[in-house]
């Protein structure tokens, strides 16, 4: 009979097919009892799945045999060599033998088997192998799943996020009334968030107070025709003082002021509230109330809020500046925005990949993001490199490029099948972006183990493969650019030998013009890697974008410079 521990057994994941497979098991050498228990993580453990008892077994010096979760050989009667608490645990459960579940160092938990007290034999233990294998490979499987799964939804939560805020930009871009703009933010805002409620005040002009400018939520009608003193409650206190709150208890916090939610009924828990700043001066704030799953907030919602904030903030002083002025300042607020984006996701540091030395430059092109190189190491013998190059620059461009980043990373999380990769990035763009709006991208895989080089270059620059004594073969483009038009993508295939190199750059090196128009060209970019062979990659990579700066002074004015060097060593 099968004690079923409904919690436990699905953390085991042991489902009727398996446990059919151990009563069989079971009933074939004629066991007393079959147990599976889970790894000792307390002073308590019992078995997930108990064959041949009716009563449910608990053991409560569990911390005293906390080391089977690191044994990686089978104990039994004639090998415990009278250690007292395994002895008592065998004891306890009436077994013979215990056979620990692992797969690649990681512990998933114990068959246990009570046989009589008689020896087994060679086919009983091979059969215990084969189970113990299949129900490793089997929760490892599941564990897998579950993490892919969590990946895809915060992909998908990233990818509103970005599509709301492109939406957002839009909006800002085309004008309008200040009060629909800022309705419509904060209407995004809310959605994104999910959250009960949320609410922006501007600072009066008299600086005393906060006034509702726009309240959604259940009592938002209720609470938009009272003021908020400068310095009270939360709200008052991140406009007073420019900073932002995180306040996971409202009522716990002696700044929270429950005032409003006496008089409308509301009750609030948690409180994320974040000014409105636009060039070091608060023109107000936004206040998020309540998660609808009943979390507290956490520093991603946050960072998102904050990022909203910006936006409204940028609206409503493009409403207040009409003129000129305001044009060169939106300017800068996009450059330094793009930049930030930028700065995140271009790679501060490179993977240390065995067999690989590599070295990796990006200069934005008047500090705005267009530009994008990665290189993902995906277990011991595969990898992957990426550059590319977004058409147009500005805010929404340096999105796009987050977009890419951030579906690229989740995409990677569960294939390295670069034609699926390819397909999906295409038809994302697609529908994210403008006709105006594409990507040149060169991606590509290394297979370690084999020495191969798999890529697809979508519209990009032919890329370099050098071989010694000193021949360049390119790598030509084999598809249409990201984002233009539906496309089957086909892998290309190549093999490297020690002392191979791969040369990856965007337009910008070799399309640099001088102050008579030449541009810096495929030739001189030859000439430098036949000089400097020999060099190291750090070394080959300096030498290039000196060259180019030197021919082109304003080179990096013109377009985003991105290089990345790869040799392989063994």
């Amino acid at each position: 009979m099968a004690i079923n521990l409904s919690a436990k057994q699905k953390t085991q994941g042991i489902g009727a097919e398996q446990e059919g497979v151990l009563t069989f098991y079971k009933r074939l050498f004629n066991y007393k009892y079959l147990y599976i228990f889970p790894p000792v993580k307390s002073n308590v453990i019992s078995p997930s799945t108990a064959l041949g008892r009716e009563e449910n077994l608990t053991f409560y010096n569990a911390r005293d045999i906390d080391w089977l979760n690191f044994y990686h050989k089978i104990l039994s009667l004639e090998t415990l060599n009278g250690e007292s608490s395994i002895n008592q645990f065998f004891d306890h459960y009436e077994i013979d033998r215990l056979y620990p579940i692992r797969l690649n160092d990681e512990c998933f938990g114990f068959m246990a088997l009570g046989s009589h007290g008689r020896q087994s034999n060679h086919l009983e233990n091979q059969i215990a192998h084969l189970i113990i294998r299949y129900l490793a490979s089997l929760w490892h499987n599941n564990n897998l799943l579950e993490d892919i799964e969590n990946s895809s939804r915060k992909t998908e939560q990233v990818l509103a996020e970005i599509s709301t805020l492109l939406e957002v930009t839009q909006a800002i871009e085309s004008g309008g009334k200040i009060q629909n703009l800022l309705e419509m933010t904060m209407e995004k805002c809310m959605k994104v968030m999910t959250v009960e409620a949320v609410s922006l005040m501007l600072i009066t002009r008299d600086k005393k107070f906060l006034e509702f400018r726009v309240a959604l939520g259940p009592k938002g009608k209720d609470v938009k025709r009272y003021k908020i003193k400068m310095g009270q409650g939360i709200a008052g206190t991140v406009a007073k003082t420019g900073k932002s709150l995180l306040v996971p208890d409202a009522y716990a916090d002696d700044r929270f002021d429950p005032r409003f939610d006496r008089v409308s009924g509301f009750k609030t828990e948690s409180i994320l509230c974040v000014p409105l700043v636009y060039h070091k001066k608060v023109l107000g704030v936004v206040q998020a109330l309540n998660r609808f799953d009943g979390k507290v907030f956490t520093e991603h919602d946050l960072s998102t809020f904050k990022i909203f904030a910006t936006q409204a903030a940028l609206a409503i002083q493009n409403t207040r500046l009409l003129h000129k002025a305001i044009e060169n300042e939106k300017l800068k607020a996009e450059i330094a925005i793009a930049s930030e984006i930028q700065h995140l996701i271009v790679p501060q540091e490179l993977p240390d990949i065995k067999g690989l030395e590599m070295s990796g430059c990006y200069i934005p092109s008047q500090g705005i993001g267009g530009d994008f190189y990665a290189v993902q190491k995906i277990n011991d013998s595969e990898s992957i490199f990426c550059i590319a190059d977004v058409s147009g620059k500005s805010v929404s461009g340096a999105l796009l490029v987050s977009t890419l980043h951030a579906t690229l990373r989740a995409y990677l999380e569960f294939t390295t099948d670069l034609e699926i990769i390819m397909k999906k990035l295409n038809e994302l763009i697609i529908n994210l972006s403008t006709a105006n709006r594409f990507i040149t991208l060169f991606i590509a895989r290394y297979d370690a183990q084999h020495g191969q080089l798999e890529y697809i270059s979508a519209g990009h620059n032919p890329q370099y493969l050098l071989r010694q004594p000193f021949k360049i073969d390119k790598l030509p483009s084999t598809g249409v650019c990201v984002g233009l038009i539906p496309f089957e993508y086909k892998v290309s295939k190549v093999n490297l030998q020690k002392g191979d190199m791969i040369i990856l750059y965007t337009d910008g090196i070799v399309e640099a013009r001088n102050k008579k128009k030449n541009i810096f060209g495929e030739d001189r970019l030859g000439k430098i890697l036949f000089e400097n062979l020999g060099r190291p990659c750090d070394f080959i990579q300096k030498q290039i974008i000196r060259a180019v700066e030197v021919f082109s002074p304003d080179a990096h004015k013109q377009d985003d410079l991105t290089l990345l060097v790869i040799r392989k060593t063994e």
